[in-house]
């Protein structure tokens, strides 16, 4: 497996740091509009962000309209300038997410936590339900024909006695980690593109561990460090030295 290392030109077109919170009954969504000012000089943007539910009923002559409810503001969303930071305050907890292009882990997950405290000052959740990290890759190869054994170590194998050229292709496979109880769902989507074009590959590593653990749990910040660790290995483990080249 190639060394996890820090990629000056990540192939990152969103990483998404995900905490999802059980919150009070009396909770006043209002209250979520609070961290506006406070980050208004990063995030200056704010939307409010609504909710809604249809319930489809089915009578004895048939399909009957769809029954559709308006929930109304379930939080907010802070946004910079460019609209490729997104901080996302709900009634369920908190989002961050960053689209390309990707800086570092080192400047994101400490906004991340700041904008959570923040967060748990403001909805005073009961507790941490779920943590996730999301990170959504977009990979281009060389054009031509090619052996993808050159550029991904878990590409989907094809007997020898079978033609070697391979068309599209989607892969999903969840990983479990017992020993950290926590897991992640990767999902390879591989486009051969045009003749003569350059073929591509969406690499999508969602890692995630349910929870049941007070707001302010120092486990908190260590669980998604260690998911980000997990995260790396999945993408390293994934890609060959040749594929990482490009990224450096």
């Amino acid at each position: 497996m190639p060394q996890p290392r820090h990629l000056r030109n990540a192939p990152i077109t969103e990483a998404i740091i995900d905490v999802r919170a059980k919150s009070r009954p009396e909770l006043d969504v209002s209250k979520l509009a609070g961290p506006h000012s406070t980050v208004s000089d990063r995030l200056p943007l704010q939307e409010e962000r609504k909710g809604g539910q249809v319930t489809f009923h089915v009578g004895s002559s048939g399909p009957l309209p769809p029954e559709i409810q308006d929930l109304g503001v379930q939080g907010y969303f802070y946004k910079s300038t460019d609209q490729k930071l997104i901080a996302q305050f709900r009634n369920d907890g908190f989002t961050l997410n960053r689209l390309k292009p990707y800086t570092s882990w080192d400047e994101l997950f400490p906004f991340a936590m700041e904008l959570w405290a923040l967060y748990t000052s403001l909805a005073e959740p009961e507790a941490v339900t779920r943590l996730a990290l999301r990170y959504i890759n977009h990979i281009s190869f060389p054009p031509g024909p090619g052996d993808l054994d050159d550029y991904l170590l878990a590409a989907p194998p094809i007997p020898e006695e079978l033609p070697q050229h391979i068309g599209p292709f989607q892969t999903r496979v969840t990983i479990l980690d017992p020993q950290e109880a926590c897991a992640a769902n990767v999902i390879q989507v591989f486009d051969p593109g045009p003749p003569g074009g350059s073929p591509s590959l969406i690499l999508d590593i969602d890692a995630f561990k349910n929870t049941n653990l007070p707001p302010a749990d120092p486990d908190v910040r260590v669980t998604l460090e260690y998911l980000h660790d997990f995260k790396n290995r999945i993408f390293f483990s994934t890609l060959t030295e040749k594929t990482l080249d490009q990224f450096k």
